[in-house]
């Protein structure tokens, strides 16, 4: 039930979040990908697209799943339309940046796909499937993602009309139960786009139309797991280890540059892999011989529709032809003659299909309009329009107005003619002043006066929402008139940066909370403890707050503080929180506020440490969590991070002194001085230090110490001898790691009477309860007879794993290694975590 409830509240506020918080990411963190500036490569790759007519969907479960080469070669390579649906955002996985994990994982990793797919040259669509983590059975993966997940496949297919659809996980019936039912899905995705009576509510209600029927077949493609075609194969071994022509080295590396950008899952490690470098082969799921022509479809293999055939022929290849010169043009910088091509060649698509307002009533007015629209980019890369437009603030407050600013320039001497500017706003802005002109720029002045409007059902699959405010620059060459459109922006600099950040709706006044987290153990008189308020002003107007707390029944607190803001700024408040002499085991939530007026704010906003130009919202509160908790006096930890969890900071609300252990301590401090030493998740994958100095930790160990190992990968583990005695962590059946998904698979004491299960605290099956996401992972699976395993657990149908807590006497200390997700469980507040993660803590001290 956790599992799912958890993943589902994650999944409904990162919703939330992306509506109204986002701020697009800084080039230092992520660099602009070749293909997506403004020069003479870009230029003639925006030509050359304009040709081709195919549009293909990839599909995959998880941001990092998608082929890149794949993907870049049929965009850039053969200059097809290309799209890449991926139905989470990936927010049950690891993080290597920093301590965020669920949503706010998914939001940094939305953002490094979205990075990656701008190398890809490729547009991106997200569904709504939550990441609830591992899961071992397609089945499980259904039960929870449901209808909604299926139901957004089919409007991306009815609204995106993809010829080619290729399965990301198609014919892969094992391992990881999203990619299996994101394989299994796909092709029942195609089938239900081409059936009316399929979410019908599309079609009554949105206007989409059926897709993929009998006018329309959409091919369904897999790749060829084994790597290889052979002459008899009827696949199509892509060519993504020639050389692009235009970019000079071949496009699998210009995709693994665009790859390296899911620096979350430290993909930058495994560029070099076998896997990663394997041939590419697409087949047809049906069997049949792939025609290669199939993946780049020319403008004149279109059906001429309502249009007469030869003068549909005729404007075609006349558009066609012009569309050639018009490259050969730009290869020799002659951007006049180019222009007046490029132009030429939309007046003729117009000549066929004129532009429509909203969407295109016939199937070839569709595809025209996809045409124009291509070459219209092509025309703004070889005019060299460039379209400014600057916000005063990016921090918008109902109620409120901002000034916007807009210029543009373009080549001249090509013929360019800067029309009028129009700016675009939702309903709820309002343009209250405007001067200037095409010369001189333009000003704007708006009036925010209520909330945007809710994103719709299509805006929720996009990467991230539409930008609140774009302006529209007319633009006009040889008698053919087109617009550029750009999101007004705002330009935030710092003494070492300057990023670009779109505009969002803030509340006028927002608050951090610190500490977020407090612990009361029970028996114990409750301790007075400070609550520590920034409060954050975007209101531009003075104003006098009042700032305090919504308490649970049986605390108090000092009084609310009074604060006066003059305008935008910040200001700090302390307050005082009595908690009760009794309490009961549980939860209890304390909710900062500022009143201003009748009005009340309870709302965090606040950058993520790993991406600070992104930012994630959420209530103002500090937890209470009341645990029946023994705490050994004077325990001091030593503690080697690799991914910044968030367990020391929790440690140290026990009262424990937690130092964080450099390179320089691994080597050369007194690690003497520690009752215990925590390795963090992932530490000798992630601390290259941290093998070097391995000995010290086994002969602090030795000399009475004890040491906590959390868990490692396979592969990081398994090359060096690590422990006191020989322990590996081998995959199972199927390649299946030693992990259990199910966060309430039973428990099993195999030594009950064991300290670890008793001293300071007496571990039950009740401390086994209300765990998330997982019980742990990576557990060891062979291990010398020198070591004792404590606990056995399995998920269903499958066996005992015993590998999950195992500690060995080492000279007068004690070494212990968990795959338990303690990193998942302790900032949850899970009970049953903590006592155990103190008993560890204590080993030492307990015998």
């Amino acid at each position: 039930m956790n599992r799912l409830f958890l993943r589902a509240v994650g999944s409904t506020l990162f919703g939330a979040v992306l509506a109204s918080f986002f701020a697009k990411p800084a080039s230092p963190q992520f660099p602009p990908a070749p293909g997506t500036g403004p020069g003479l490569p870009e230029t003639v790759e925006a030509i050359d697209s304009t040709l081709i007519t195919t549009r293909i969907l990839y599909i995959t479960a998880h941001p990092d799943d998608e082929s890149a080469a794949l993907l870049t070669y049929l965009a850039r390579g053969l200059h097809a339309d290309v799209a890449l649906l991926t139905l989470t955002r990936g927010e049950g996985g690891q993080n290597d940046l920093g301590p965020e994990q669920a949503p706010q994982l998914g939001l940094i990793r939305t953002q490094e796909l979205l990075a990656a797919s701008r190398g890809y040259g490729i547009k991106l669509f997200f569904g709504s499937a939550p990441d609830f983590g591992f899961s071992k059975t397609p089945e499980e993966t259904e039960k929870i993602w449901g209808d909604a997940v299926l139901g957004e496949m089919v409007r991306v297919i009815r609204t995106y009309r993809p010829n080619v659809v290729i399965n990301g996980w198609g014919g892969v019936h094992g391992g990881h139960g999203h990619h299996q039912t994101s394989g299994l899905w796909t092709p029942r995705a195609v089938a239900l786009a081409a059936d009316a009576k399929s979410f019908s509510e599309q079609i009554s209600k949105d206007g989409l139309a059926p897709w993929g029927n009998s006018s329309n077949l959409v091919q369904i493609l897999d790749t060829e797991r084994g790597g290889a075609s052979g002459a008899s194969s009827n696949g199509y071994t892509l060519p993504v280890d020639e050389i692009s022509p235009l970019w000079g080295k071949p496009w699998r590396e210009i995709a693994l540059d665009a790859f390296s950008n899911h620096r979350s899952q430290g993909i930058t490690g495994f560029v070099n892999s076998p896997f990663l470098r394997r041939p590419l082969v697409l087949i047809r799921e049906d069997g049949s011989k792939l025609d290669p022509a199939s993946l780049a479809r020319p403008l004149h293999d279109l059906a001429s529709g309502s249009v007469p055939e030869a003068q549909f022929r005729r404007a075609v290849n006349e558009a066609e032809s012009a569309i050639a010169k018009a490259r050969a043009a730009s290869l020799s910088l002659n951007w006049s003659q180019a222009a007046a091509d490029l132009a030429s060649a939309a007046m003729q698509i117009d000549a066929i299909s004129p532009a429509e307002k909203g969407t295109p009533t016939s199937p070839l007015s569709f595809e025209l309009a996809r045409t124009r629209k291509r070459i219209d980019r092509a025309l703004t890369r070889v005019l060299a329009v460039e379209v400014r437009a600057e916000a005063d603030r990016d921090a918008l407050v109902v109620g409120e107005s901002f000034s916007v600013s807009a210029e543009a320039i373009c080549r001249k001497d090509a013929g360019c003619e800067l029309g009028t500017v129009k700016l675009n706003l939702p309903p709820s802005f309002k343009e209250t002043k405007r001067e200037g002109d095409a010369a001189k720029g333009y000003q704007f002045k708006v009036d925010l006066t209520q909330a945007a409007p809710k994103l719709t059902a299509w805006e929720k699959l996009q990467p991230e929402p539409p930008p609140l405010v774009t302006v529209q620059q007319e633009v006009t060459i040889g008698g053919y008139k087109f617009a550029v459109t750009v999101p007004v922006t705002h330009i935030a600099p710092s003494s070492t940066r300057v990023d670009r950040v779109p505009l969002r709706i803030v509340p006028a006044y927002t608050l951090k909370v610190e500490p977020k987290q407090a612990l009361e153990v029970l028996g114990k008189p409750g301790v007075p403890f400070d609550v520590l308020l920034r409060v954050h002003s975007y209101s531009t107007q003075p104003g006098k707050l009042s700032v305090g707390l919504d308490l649970p029944d049986g605390f108090n607190a000092s009084a609310p503080v009074e604060l006066v803001f003059d305008g935008a700024g910040e200001k700090f408040a302390r307050v005082v929180v009595t908690p009760p002499n009794k309490l009961s085991a549980g939860k209890y939530t304390i909710t900062a506020y500022a009143k201003h007026g009748d009005e009340k704010f309870s709302t965090s906003i606040e950058p993520l440490p790993s991406l600070p130009t992104q930012f994630w919202s959420e209530s103002a509160q500090c937890v209470v969590y009341a645990l029946d908790l023994n705490v050994p006096r004077n325990l001091r930890v030593g503690y080697i991070t690799a991914e910044s969890e968030p367990i020391p900071e929790a440690l140290r609300t026990l009262g424990l002194q937690v130092e964080m252990l450099d390179a320089q301590t691994l080597a050369f401090g007194d690690l003497s001085k520690f009752n215990a030493i925590v390795v963090g998740v992932r530490a000798y994958e992630l601390r290259p230090e941290l093998p070097g100095a391995n000995q010290r930790l086994l002969q602090y160990v030795s000399n009475g110490g004890t040491l906590v190992v959390q868990y490692n990968r396979d592969f990081a583990w398994n090359k060096e001898q690590y422990a006191p005695y020989p322990a590996k962590i081998l995959n199972g059946p199927g390649g299946q790691l030693p992990r259990i998904t199910d966060e309430d698979s039973p428990v099993r004491f195999l030594k009950p009477d064991d300290s670890l299960l008793n001293r300071p605290n007496k571990i039950t099956q009740d401390d086994f309860n209300g765990w998330v996401q997982e019980r742990g992972l990576y557990y060891w699976t062979q291990f010398d007879p020198k070591y004792t395993s404590v606990l056995s657990m399995h998920d269903p149908g499958e066996p005992d794993l015993n590998g999950a807590l195992v500690y060995a006497r080492y000279g007068k200390g004690m070494y212990i290694y968990t795959g338990i997700a303690f990193f998942r469980q302790i900032p949850e507040g899970v009970p049953g975590a903590y006592r155990l993660f103190v008993n560890l803590l204590s080993a030492t001290q307990a015998n």
